[in-house]
C-alpha cells in the first residue's frame, strides 16, 4: 500500500465496515497468533471490512499472503525495530485503524501512531504474559515495552480471562476478553501416510504434540513421560511438530535418555492437523498458554488430549469427561494419563467427542467476530 501524505484540517471520518481499512499485523510466529489472525482477516473481509495483513515475509504462509510485509524481527535488536517502525509507519498513512497482535507488533503500532498526524487508533491484542522463565534476559526490556503499549494503545484485547487479569494490573482502562479464533481445522493427508512417514510401527500408539521448541512448552516433561513410558511396557511413537530454540537441547535430552527411537523432533507442518487428525492421543504439557488454539483444533477433529491447566483448558476440558489434566510439570502424571488413554480407546473416543461439543461453547466464532467489529465500530464512531 503506497504511503499516503498528512493533509491539513480534520480526516473525513470512515463508515465502519465497506470502505473502511483494518491493518491486522503481527510480529513473527509459528503458532496459534498467525492462525488467529489469518482467521480473523478472513471472517472480517467476508462481513465486508476492507483487510490489510502485515508481518515478517513467510509469517502466513500456507494461511494467506501478507498484503505489506513488515520485518518485525524475532530479538530486541534496535536497528531491526527501527526498520520495521519505519515499514509500518509507511502503511499506516492508508488506513482506518490498526490492529496489533502480540509485543512487538503492538509496540511498532502505538509508536508509528503517535507519529501520523491523523492517528488511527490502535487496537493491540495481548496473546501472552512475559514470564520470567521463559523469556530470560529480555524480560525486562519486554516489560518496559509492554508498559509502554498498555499506555498507548486505544483499546485493549486479551485472548482469555487469565491474561486480561494480568494486563488489568497494569493499566486503568477496561481490558476486553476476546478469546482468538482459528481456521476449522482439515486434515488434507490420510492418516496411514502420516504415521508411516512419523515413523509410528504397527501396534505403536502415536502421541502428538504440536508447539514451538520452547521452554514455555513444557516438552522436557514429554520427553521424561515418554521415558517412563518405555519404562512401564507402553509401545509409543510421540512425534513434537514444531521449530524453535530448543531443538538442540531437546535433541540432547533424547540422546540421553536413549529415546531415538521413541520421540521424534518432527520439524514444521505444513498442516498441523494431519499430524493432530493421525494420533491416538494428543498432548499439550505447557507451563503457560493464552488459547491454546491446538486445544480446539485436535477436539474439533475428535482426538483425545492430556493438557496442563493452563489458558482455556480448564474451560473446555473437564477432568475424565472432555479429556484429562494434568499438573504442570507432573510426567509421572502425564505418563499415567496418556497410559489410561491408550488402554481404554472407548473411553479416549468419548472424551474427545465431549470435547468437540465443549469447543463451540468456548470458541464460537461468530460471537468473537461480532465482539471485534462492536469495538471497532466503537473506536471509528465520529466522536
Amino acid at each position: 500500500m503506497p504511503d499516503r501524505p498528512d493533509q491539513p484540517g480534520p480526516p473525513a471520518k470512515a463508515e465502519p465496515g465497506g470502505d473502511t481499512t483494518i491493518l491486522q499485523v503481527l510480529g513473527p510466529s509459528t503458532g496459534g497468533i498467525r492462525r488467529h489472525v489469518g482467521a480473523l482477516a478472513a471472517a472480517l473481509a467476508a462481513r465486508g471490512w476492507r483487510v490489510v495483513l502485515a508481518g515478517p515475509a513467510g509469517v502466513m504462509d500456507g494461511i494467506r499472503p501478507l498484503d505489506e510485509v513488515v520485518a518485525i524481527p524475532s530479538n530486541l535488536s534496535p536497528g531491526r525495530l527501527a526498520t520495521a517502525w519505519r515499514q509500518l509507519r509507511r502503511i499506516l498513512g492508508g488506513v482506518d485503524l490498526v490492529h496489533a497482535h502480540g509485543l512487538k507488533a503492538g509496540w511498532l503500532a502505538v509508536m508509528g501512531a503517535r507519529t501520523r498526524r491523523h492517528r488511527p487508533p490502535v487496537v493491540v491484542t495481548v496473546h501472552n504474559i512475559i514470564l520470567d522463565e521463559t523469556s530470560g534476559r529480555a524480560a525486562r526490556i519486554m516489560r518496559i515495552l509492554e508498559r509502554r503499549v498498555f499506555k498507548g494503545a486505544d483499546a485493549l484485547v486479551a485472548v482469555s480471562p487469565e491474561v486480561g487479569g494480568y494486563v488489568q494490573q497494569h493499566t486503568s482502562r477496561p481490558v476486553r476478553v476476546i478469546r482468538p479464533l482459528g481456521p476449522p481445522p482439515e486434515a488434507l493427508r490420510p492418516s496411514d501416510e502420516v504415521r508411516d512417514r512419523l515413523g509410528v510401527a504397527d501396534g505403536q500408539s502415536l502421541i502428538v504434540c504440536v508447539a514451538r521448541l520452547h521452554p514455555q512448552k513444557g516438552l522436557s516433561t514429554l520427553v521424561e513421560a515418554a521415558s517412563l513410558l518405555r519404562t512401564r511396557g507402553v509401545d509409543v511413537r510421540v512425534a513434537i511438530v514444531g521449530e524453535g530454540p530448543l531443538a538442540g537441547e531437546l535433541t540432547d535430552q533424547i540422546r540421553a535418555r536413549g529415546l531415538d527411537g521413541a520421540v521424534l523432533l518432527a520439524g514444521p507442518s505444513d498442516n498441523a492437523p494431519d499430524e493432530l487428525a493421525a494420533a491416538d492421543v494428543v498432548v499439550i504439557p505447557s507451563v503457560w498458554e493464552s488459547g491454546p488454539l491446538v486445544l480446539a483444533e485436535a477436539l474439533v477433529l475428535c482426538r483425545p488430549v492430556v493438557a496442563t491447566p493452563v489458558g482455556l483448558v480448564p474451560e473446555v476440558i473437564r477432568e475424565g469427561i472432555s479429556g484429562r489434566i494434568v499438573p504442570i510439570g507432573d510426567a509421572p502424571a502425564l505418563a499415567a494419563a496418556v497410559a489410561a488413554l491408550i488402554a481404554d480407546p472407548v473411553a479416549a473416543q468419548q472424551m474427545a467427542e465431549a470435547g468437540r461439543a465443549a469447543v463451540d461453547e468456548v470458541w464460537g466464532a461468530g460471537a468473537l467476530v461480532e465482539a471485534t467489529e462492536e469495538l471497532y465500530r466503537a473506536l471509528l464512531a465520529p466522536s
